[in-house]
């Protein structure tokens, strides 16, 4: 009897911890889920970096807490937002089809320290629980709306709006913990600036030959105006969707701004693939939509360029970037391969391809596409790539790898890349230590002048050098290499300041052990000009 109702009770106990499971964080107790010890969750892997065309959506690290969050694999987009001590970033590891966000989420700093984010799970970009706007009340309390989708809801527009209200816990270990959640119904009127489901066009776009779409194919989906017929069709709304190796049918969804549609006007969707600049299926036929009675969801059927019979040949050189060191980049380094003449190696590329390295260390893989109409086969080729940490060039090839391109296409390339220095070679076996007690000024940017009462400068054997300015209240400290020698004058190539972007020269005035003074030529301190005098 015990041996039936355990088995009985079974099903009904694996059921309910699979609808918690596909319940969403909002709708259960708000357990904390940081823990104030100050360490940015690394991004989780991705396996397609960031497409070139969404790159305009990254933002440029520029404080400390940006360059936190870059360093642990991330990728900010839109604003930072400030009040007192905290400050919330955006950052991503992906976007969609229309450069919109993928597993994202946000971040939270209090006086440059990491005290959490603002989701335990991130978010996926028209997706339910996805992170939308934030509002900071003052330094301590906050908010931020999550959009809520059913089933039932077109993907342009979540039914509901769920508002989480977030705290900050003082002292020494500072974190965010999410208070309450208030869930409702998003307001549904007859506003043009509205979203619902009466302003989509959807449906599929397919094709009826049997042939694979090459891996970075994309779908164009647009609805025009087709009044007029001795003018260009006006575009009302257009979508793109990476379509990530898929083949089809493609499902799209197509939102409108009502304010742009006139009854008496005639509307049509458009649609064509590409992969990158080669167009290879478009739409040959009407596909009426909107006004005059016609429908809101239709099903296209694209057709081959040219009319062959396949997919045209894709001329790609796939391989892998790599070098012998053993050292290990930061995260999202950029790779860039390029295709160019062997006789005019430093000439305009034939083709080329730039992508971040995420979380990755070497080998790199690559896909370097190229038009054949721009190889002349009389002439050889080869590749070069280099690798940039930072804006700082690490790596390049020392000379071009060789690659046949009779074939149209060449796999497992190997590019070997050796260490590069853009700027002078540091000078080594020197070891200096240099300090003294003193008085000068610090001055940054703007902001006020700072006092210094003391300066030192080290030299290691291997060229790294660093100098620091003491104030009474702390000191500042710039990284660089050692660039010139002799016996009065030092001169420093900056690097780094800390954990900020730091450029320009210092030079160094000493005779036998003692410091002279210290100055400073095009010092740049995180967008800053830096004026130094000690």
């Amino acid at each position: 009897m015990r041996s039936r109702f355990t088995f009985s009770f079974l099903p009904i106990l694996m059921l309910a911890m699979a609808a918690v499971a596909q319940t969403s964080w909002l709708d259960r107790p708000l357990n904390n889920w940081n823990n104030g010890n100050g360490v940015v969750p690394n991004a989780p892997r991705v396996l397609v970096p960031i497409d070139e065309r969404c790159r305009a959506t990254i933002r440029t690290p520029e404080s400390i807490v940006d360059r936190a969050v870059t360093r642990a694999g991330w990728s900010l987009f839109g604003p930072s937002q400030t009040y007192g001590a905290t400050t919330v970033v955006m950052a991503m590891v992906s976007v969609d089809g229309m450069c919109r966000p993928n597993q994202y989420n946000g971040f939270v700093f209090v006086r440059d320290r990491f005290a959490g984010t603002l989701s335990p799970e991130l978010s996926t970009a028209r997706g339910d629980s996805s992170l939308g706007d934030i509002r900071l009340f003052n330094s301590t309390e906050f908010s931020a709306e999550f959009a809520r989708y059913t089933s039932r809801d077109a993907l342009c527009c979540p039914s509901q709006t769920s508002t989480v209200k977030y705290s900050i816990t003082q002292g020494a270990r500072p974190f965010v913990k999410a208070d309450d959640v208030d869930t409702a119904a998003n307001c549904r009127d007859s506003g043009g600036g509205v979203e619902t489901q009466d302003n989509v066009v959807s449906g599929t776009v397919t094709y009826r030959q049997r042939s694979a779409l090459p891996a970075n194919a994309m779908l164009y989906v647009k609805i025009v105006d087709v009044s007029r017929q001795d003018t260009s069709a006006i575009t009302v709304a257009e979508q793109r969707v990476d379509l990530n190796g898929k083949q089809v049918p493609f499902d799209f969804d197509l939102v409108y701004d009502r304010n742009k549609i006139q009854e008496r006007n005639r509307y049509a969707v458009q649609a064509e693939i590409r992969d990158g600049n080669r167009l290879l299926f478009i739409t040959d036929t009407s596909y009426p939509v909107i006004t005059q009675g016609n429908p809101r969801t239709v099903e296209i059927t694209v057709v081959l360029v040219g009319g062959g019979g396949g997919v045209p040949r894709q001329n790609v050189i796939r391989g892998t970037v790599t070098y012998r060191q053993r050292i290990a980049l930061t995260a999202n380094a950029e790779v860039t391969v390029r295709l160019v003449d062997s006789a005019t190696p430093n000439g305009t590329p034939v083709a080329e391809t730039k992508f971040s390295t995420g979380n990755k260390q070497v080998p790199f893989t690559f896909e370097l596409p190229y038009e054949f109409r721009d190889i002349n086969r009389q002439r050889n080729y080869e590749l070069q790539a280099e690798i940039r940490s930072g804006g700082r060039l690490r790596f390049r090839t020392e000379t071009g790898v060789p690659v046949t391109l009779r074939a149209g296409q060449s796999d497992n390339v190997e590019i070997i890349v050796v260490p590069a220095n853009e700027g002078p070679e540091p000078i080594t076996g020197r070891t200096i230590s240099l300090s003294k007690f003193g008085t000068g000024t610090l001055k940054i940017g703007d902001r006020p002048s700072d006092f210094l009462i003391r300066g030192s400068v080290s030299v290691d054997t291997n060229g790294n050098a660093t100098v620091t300015l003491s104030r009474i209240d702390g000191s500042t400290t710039f990284t660089g290499k050692l660039t010139y020698f002799d016996e009065t004058t030092l001169r420093i190539m900056v690097e780094n300041s800390g954990e900020a972007d730091a450029s320009g020269e210092i030079q160094i005035s000493y005779s036998g052990r003692n410091l002279r003074s210290i100055s400073a030529t095009n010092l740049v301190l995180d967008g800053q000009t830096v004026t130094l005098r000690f």
